[in-house]
């Protein structure tokens, strides 16, 4: 018996000694990193920084702190935030954030205010802390913006997962539910209101290829460029229109779209109408467009329901037999 107690002491005394031991260390990996972001010329500041949790995890809870790179000109401010990490498991990490926050963005700020906002990520154990998966959710998520646009959803949710066999790919699924679009967007859309005020669904799911991992050079350097996307499923529901996609893009040097993808529509003849009103082809075009999908659906079970293949080629974006416009850009930084 005595052997026994002895036994659970020293065991107990061992554990007490790792905690602290990792305590220390995490306190010293957290607080070097943010010094060293400091003698980068980053904003680093914060009221109050402390490591709790004992005896399972290790609790890195902050108070008033904010973060700005000049580099990116990215930042982020927030009244708390609390990193929770299993002590045999440090590699982990589980973030709960404010119901509100600040997020700073090269040419505006983003006011963020949500009922719950949570995060999961997880790291390859090594010190350059690649990316593996990340989730993220929120709950009645507002989003306001210093340039005058707002936006909201009823339910965010967002989850990764790097691709092993990828050259640094990640799988994306994107869901939102309830959102409310921004005045900017609607009325770029739907300038004559013809559509609900909600956007019932937004389901993406995505493979993204990279040029670079996404790890600790990530975030102190700049964030890396995508250089190709996989549409394995995509799909909005707005009211009576709904739109379903698939297909595989690639992304140039210069930032040129190049790809094929497979579109189904509901309702076409009001999406064609949208897109008219929104200004976004003229009208002559519409016609073209117009008849050419006539003649597509008219043998088809719905006329209203359209199958039809957008290819991005050469700079220009052609649906079915008929050019519409060019093709969309990413702007290389």
């Amino acid at each position: 018996m005595r052997r026994l107690t002895f036994f659970v002491v020293a065991l107990g005394i061992a554990w007490s000694a790792y905690w602290l031991i990792g305590k220390t260390a995490k306190e010293q990996v957290i607080t070097a990193w943010l010094e060293g972001r400091r003698a980068a010329g980053w904003t680093v500041e914060y009221s109050d920084f402390q490591v709790a949790g004992f005896p399972n995890r290790f609790d890195s809870r902050f108070r008033d702190l904010e973060l700005y790179s000049p580099v990116s000109g990215f930042g982020w401010a927030t009244p708390e935030f609390h990193i929770f990490a299993l002590s045999y498991r440090p590699n982990h990490i589980i973030a709960a954030f404010a119901n509100r926050q600040v997020v700073t963005l090269p040419f505006e700020q983003i006011e963020i205010n949500s009922d719950e906002m949570l995060a999961s990520v997880v790291f390859a154990p090594d010190t350059l802390l690649a990316v593996d998966r990340i989730s993220l959710t929120a709950d009645n998520l507002d989003l306001d913006s210093s340039i005058g646009w707002r936006s909201r959803a009823d339910r965010f949710s967002l989850a990764t997962r790097r691709v092993v066999a990828g050259n640094f790919a990640h799988e994306v699924a994107f869901e939102a539910t309830g959102v409310t679009p921004t005045n900017a967007f609607r009325n770029g859309l739907d300038p004559k209101g013809q559509l609900p005020l909600v956007i019932e669904r937004v389901w993406l799911d995505l493979t993204l290829d990279f040029n670079a991992p996404w790890d600790r050079v990530a975030v102190e350097s700049g964030a890396p460029e995508v250089t190709g996307i996989g549409l394995n499923d995509v799909a909005i529901r707005w009211g009576d229109l709904e739109l379903k996609a698939n297909g595989t893009l690639v992304v140039d040097p210069d930032g040129q779209i190049n790809g094929r993808i497979g579109l189904v529509i509901r309702n076409w003849r009001q999406v064609l109408d949208l897109v008219v009103l929104a200004g976004l082809i003229g009208e002559r075009t519409a016609v073209a467009v117009s008849n050419a999908l006539s003649v597509l659906t008219a043998a088809t079970e719905n006329p209203e329901s359209l199958s039809v293949p957008l290819v991005l080629e050469n700079g220009a974006m052609v649906l079915g037999p008929v050019t519409i416009g060019p093709a969309p850009r990413f702007v290389r930084r």
